[in-house]
């Protein structure tokens, strides 16, 4: 048996060999050289020499020299090694009378388990049980490490209540295995309720669920236990803070960092290439760049890893210009770049739109082989995608012997980045197994591309496909939502987030201030506002616009100057919500004086929302000359939007020249805006200058664009019900009819008289009369006092400015009939409650 395994002994000996008789029934060995030189041998073939040696001098049936071979092999840590052992340990087992089996099975299970391979560490655990070995204290750390190497967490869980069985489970070496083992399984509680119960805790102890508390998403906790470690005396040693280190970087506090980084030196810990790259690392992601470089500089070997390190901080910052440079010093130091390097150099070309030196990179990746890994082809489409080529992105896609979900993730969000969202949908059908990112990019991409009945349709499918949404599904649905100003919707969506215990970041909660304030209810939307323990300027800016949109501008001008004293940095987006509120309420002074301390207190230069903003408050006041020099004085050329917006403030006050001077700025910067000549029709009409208005008309009957009517929506028990202005097709006409005319007989004895300036036609008072009362917003208000029970708030969604005569009229209804009426048009939202508007008759 010997002979089929073991090689020819070696034909000459050293003089320190082994001497034998010439007894060839049988050796004997004089001394234990042999067996003291598998500590020299550098190789397999070495070894299996040295083996047949031993074999030769009969000294194999020495369990000390059996022992030390197998150790020899298993320290090697190859496979062939390994398995050579166990063949050499097969053999050796079969006499019964060989003792000392447990320390070879010990050494094997190290071996496998320091090799990686775990499941064959397991299987010998499992023939020592089924020999009738007994299992000691040193089998059962080489034993939990293969399980965690391989993620056998079950089998781990067996090995824990085997050793607890035999009473082993306080031995310090075996509770530090089981703190490893846990940790990397990400099960913390089981970590640390191994780690207190521990009599005596040393710095494995103490490293393991420190890192295992870091990369399990608990950076805080990972902290908090390095403080507490110090406290007990227990000095770390350079893995333990290098795991503390990665925790500061999650975080990224740089006072945290701070401390951490002077407690090394105060401590005295050597600075090695490990600590020294983590250092980095943690800095950069700290956003301390500056001493991140000083660090660096005074690193004399600057090795791979730490310009990866480098370089990948400056992509995910957004730095591409300095990743390039970085990468440009490390090739001339000499190192050759990795696939990690070349991802993140793709990813540099993809922020900066770098094609040309991202195709030369591609070239280098195709050179070196780097393409069969998933995450550098990943980068490459990204790349192509974003500098706008998808049909290099494609090929690339195609190619890919593996695409992973992630793959097909990416080009799904490069056609929508793209604004091919066909695209993306055929793609994302096609996928053979979606994830959870592949639903949230999609409706994402919806929500982006404003189809938002789509988003909800595609959540509905998510919802019956079993897929659980996380927040960031949640964002999007909100968003859409929001945007389609379905109340109902967005009570239930709020119900469903609480009742399936989602997530409610900030972020979140944000998305549902702003759903709720699109959708008419501000209550609600400052509630949640209320409620939220973090705010950053996203989600006060919210609360602004959702008192804007409420009409409530002293509360918005509120909200702002609260947000000032908590110490939120107003950001420019928040500076147009409150200038809006101001405008909507002609709170002048307080947006002039908003206005300005853009630049006096914050030092931001007003951009052309802002100043579109003080165009449209100045105009709405009726200060429309103070307006047009606000226009010529801006530092940047005004476009259409702020002509219209001077337009729009014109047909207000009836100027029409200043009205007729605004529209042919608008027409002469954006000749696609038809609607801007519907608006200067109207100023023309209202001034009964038919002529003019018959004039515009021809214009725009020549560019073949008919006038928008108006349309006004209404849902009443899940069903929607659209209303046109004078369209009486309605199956509920006849019944809306007689509404009409009540109302409007309940109105005249209260001394309404029809405002027929709004009607823009050349008709007698009568016709003008008829047609003011076919307004769309008044022919879904009569429906809802029709089909809803009273008290029952009616809620009405315009596609076009609400006119002067339909707004007397909601006041009026809200009073007669005891309704809470809600109109929101094109602009803004109006509640009207016992006669009265939030506008204040300001819009």
């Amino acid at each position: 048996m010997a002979a089929t395994l073991l090689p020819s002994p070696l034909t000459s000996l050293p003089e320190d060999g082994i001497i034998t008789v010439q007894n060839k029934s049988r050796t004997k060995p004089t001394n234990f050289s042999a067996v003291g030189s598998l500590k020299t041998c550098r190789n397999l073939n070495e070894l299996k020499q040295l083996h047949g040696q031993i074999t030769k001098t009969g000294f194999t049936e020495a369990p000390t020299a059996m022992t030390k071979l197998i150790s020899a092999c298993s320290e090697m840590g190859t496979l062939e090694s390994l398995n050579y052992a166990k063949r050499i340990f097969s053999l050796f087992m079969k006499d019964e009378e060989r003792s000392n089996l447990l320390f070879m099975l010990n050494t094997l299970i190290r071996g496998y388990a320091s090799a990686g391979m775990g499941e064959e560490a397991i299987l010998l655990y499992v023939l020592m049980v089924n020999q009738g070995i007994l299992p000691d204290n040193f089998t059962f750390p080489f034993l939990l490490s293969a399980c965690t190497k391989i993620s056998a967490f079950w089998e781990g869980i067996q090995v824990h209540g085997s050793l607890i069985k035999m009473g082993l489970e306080s031995d310090i070496y075996i509770e530090n295995s089981l703190i490893h083992f846990y940790a990397e399984n990400c099960e913390m509680d089981s970590a640390r309720e191994v780690f207190d119960k521990m009599t005596e805790r040393n710095v494995v102890s103490w490293t393991s669920l420190i890192c295992g508390c870091g990369r399990s998403g608990n950076p805080k906790e990972a902290i908090n236990l390095f403080f507490e470690m110090v406290e007990s005396k227990i000095e770390p040693n350079p893995v333990t803070m290098a795991g503390v280190i990665s925790a500061c970087s999650k975080l990224g506090d740089l006072d945290l960092a701070k401390r951490v980084s002077s407690y090394i030196g105060d401590s005295g810990i050597e600075l090695n290439e490990v600590l020294v790259n983590t250092l980095v690392d943690m800095y950069m992601k700290c956003g301390a760049i500056e001493t991140a470089m000083r660090l660096i500089e005074g690193c004399n070997d600057r090795n791979l890893v730490l310009y990866n390190i480098v370089i990948s901080n400056f992509v995910r910052e957004g730095l591409g210009k300095e990743a390039l440079t970085v990468f440009s010093e490390m090739l001339q130091s000499g190192l050759q770049p990795d696939r990690i390097t070349m991802t993140a150099m793709v990813s540099a070309c993809a922020e900066i739109g770098d094609q040309v030196f991202g195709r030369q990179s591609h070239g280098y990746i195709l050179r070196n082989g780097f393409d069969r890994w998933d995450s550098v082809s990943n980068s490459l489409i990204d790349m192509y995608m974003r500098c706008g080529d998808p049909e290099i992105a494609c090929r690339v896609f195609d190619l890919m012997l593996n695409k992973t979900v992630v793959s097909w993730n990416t080009v799904i969000a490069g056609f929508i980045s793209n604004g091919d969202l066909g695209s993306a949908s055929r793609v994302f059908k096609s996928m053979p197994q979606k994830d959870l990112v592949s639903w949230n990019t999609m409706i994402g991409g919806l929500v982006q591309e404003s189809w938002f009945e789509d988003t909800l349709e595609l959540f509905r499918m998510m919802q019956n496909e079993g897929v659980k949404p996380d927040r960031v599904t949640m964002v999007g649905v909100a968003s859409a939502i929001g945007y389609l100003g379905a109340l109902d919707l967005a009570k239930w969506v709020h119900s469903f987030i609480k009742k399936n215990e989602i997530e409610c970041d900030m972020q979140l909660n944000t998305a549902l201030v702003d759903m709720y304030a699109r959708c008419g209810d501000p209550e609600s939307s400052i509630q949640i506002f209320y409620e939220m323990e973090e705010k950053d300027v996203s989600a006060w800016t919210a609360a602004i616009v959702a008192m804007a949109m409420e009409g409530n501008g002293a509360r918005a001008v509120e909200l702002f100057d609260d947000m000032i004293r908590e110490g939120v940095k107003p950001d420019g987006v928040a500076f147009v919500g409150v200038l809006t509120a101001c405008s909507h309420s002609g709170l002048v002074e307080k947006g002039r004086r908003i206005f300005r301390s853009m630049k006096d207190v914050y030092g931001l230069f007003p951009e052309i929302a802002h100043y579109g903003c003080m165009v449209d408050l100045l105009g709405r006041a009726g200060l429309l000359e103070e307006s047009l020099d606000l226009i010529n004085n801006m530092p940047m050329e005004p476009n259409s939007v702020i002509w219209a917006a001077l337009l729009a403030a014109c047909r207000t006050h009836n100027n029409i020249e200043l009205a007729a001077f605004a529209a042919e700025r608008v027409t002469k910067l954006a000749p696609e805006r038809t609607g801007v000549h519907v608006l200067l029709s109207n100023v023309y009409a209202s001034a009964g200058k038919w002529a003019d208005v018959a004039k515009v008309r021809m214009q725009l009957k020549e560019k073949g664009v008919q006038k928008l009517p108006g349309s006004s929506s209404i849902e009443v028990d899940g069903v929607i019900h659209e209303f046109i202005s004078s369209d009486e097709s309605h199956p509920q006409m006849n019944d809306i009819t007689r509404m009409l005319d009540e109302v409007n007989c309940r109105l005249k004895d209260f001394g309404h008289v029809p405002d027929l300036a709004n009607v823009v036609l050349d008709v007698d008072e009568q016709e003008k009369e008829h047609v003011l009362s076919r307004h769309s917003e008044k022919l879904a208000m009569a429906f809802g006092l029709i089909n809803t029970s009273n008290r029952v708030q009616i809620r009405v969604f315009k596609n076009l400015r609400i006119c002067a005569d339909c707004h007397s009229f909601a006041k009026l209804v809200s009073e007669i009939y005891n309704r809470e009426i809600v109109i929101r048009d094109n602009n803004r939202f109006h509640f009207f409650r016992q006669g009265l508007c939030s506008c204040r008759d300001y819009w």
